[in-house]
């Protein structure tokens, strides 16, 4: 939920301070490829990129088309729409398609875009900006409780047997996380990394 509002909000502070305990969440529970994305994203602000480059990466996480708060979605989505679009521009060419063509209708996916805009807006067609609706996320979970109240899930009753794993359920995330083998892991990488991006902003 934190990293949906901070998106939805194009909030980059709240972000890099979310990819900071994530990095431990990630490294703690063995999923690896994306603690190495996380740590790289982390060091690319504070030594790897320029001053102007960190603050472009730190801030540039999200596209807002309407302009309107809470709006954002996150720069890979808007991606994906773009690519769509364009897919369907290439699939109407059949057999014209080509490197040129396909190249050619690709710088136009912007443009056509605020032309169907326009075309809508003198249509009178409104659309809801920003995500697609997806339901009441508040809903399911509310109907969860009461499920779970009405049965008395989680009180102790004569003849049932409560879930085995309860008990040893930690109730500290980053129990299983070692701090020894993440610093080592962390200077490891950042000793790989120094010689590729001569890093010299670290402090």
């Amino acid at each position: 939920m934190e990293f949906d509002d901070a998106i939805k909000e194009g909030d980059g502070g709240r972000l890099h301070d979310l990819y900071k305990f994530a990095l431990l969440l990630y490294k703690a529970y063995g999923k690896t490829k994306y603690a190495y994305a996380v740590l790289h994203y982390l060091v690319k602000i504070q030594a790897i990129l320029s001053e102007e480059e960190a603050h472009d990466l730190l801030w540039n996480r999200s596209f807002n088309k309407y302009g309107l708060r809470g709006k954002n979605i996150p720069l890979d989505l808007r991606t994906e729409q773009m690519n769509k679009g364009v897919k369907t521009m290439w699939r109407s060419l059949h057999s014209n398609l080509n490197e040129d063509s396909a190249e050619r209708l690709a710088n136009t996916e912007e443009p056509m875009e605020d032309i169907r805009d326009s075309i809508k807006r003198d249509c009178g067609v409104t659309e809801i900006p920003g995500y697609r609706s997806s339901g009441k996320p508040e809903v399911a979970v509310q109907q969860i409780i009461k499920d779970l109240t009405e049965i008395k899930a989680f009180k102790r009753e004569a003849g049932r047997e409560g879930h085995p794993s309860f008990p040893n359920f930690q109730s500290n995330l980053l129990e299983k996380i070692d701090y020894r083998d993440l610093h080592s892991w962390m200077n490891g990488l950042l000793k790989t990394w120094e010689p590729i991006y001569e890093l010299n902003r670290l402090s």
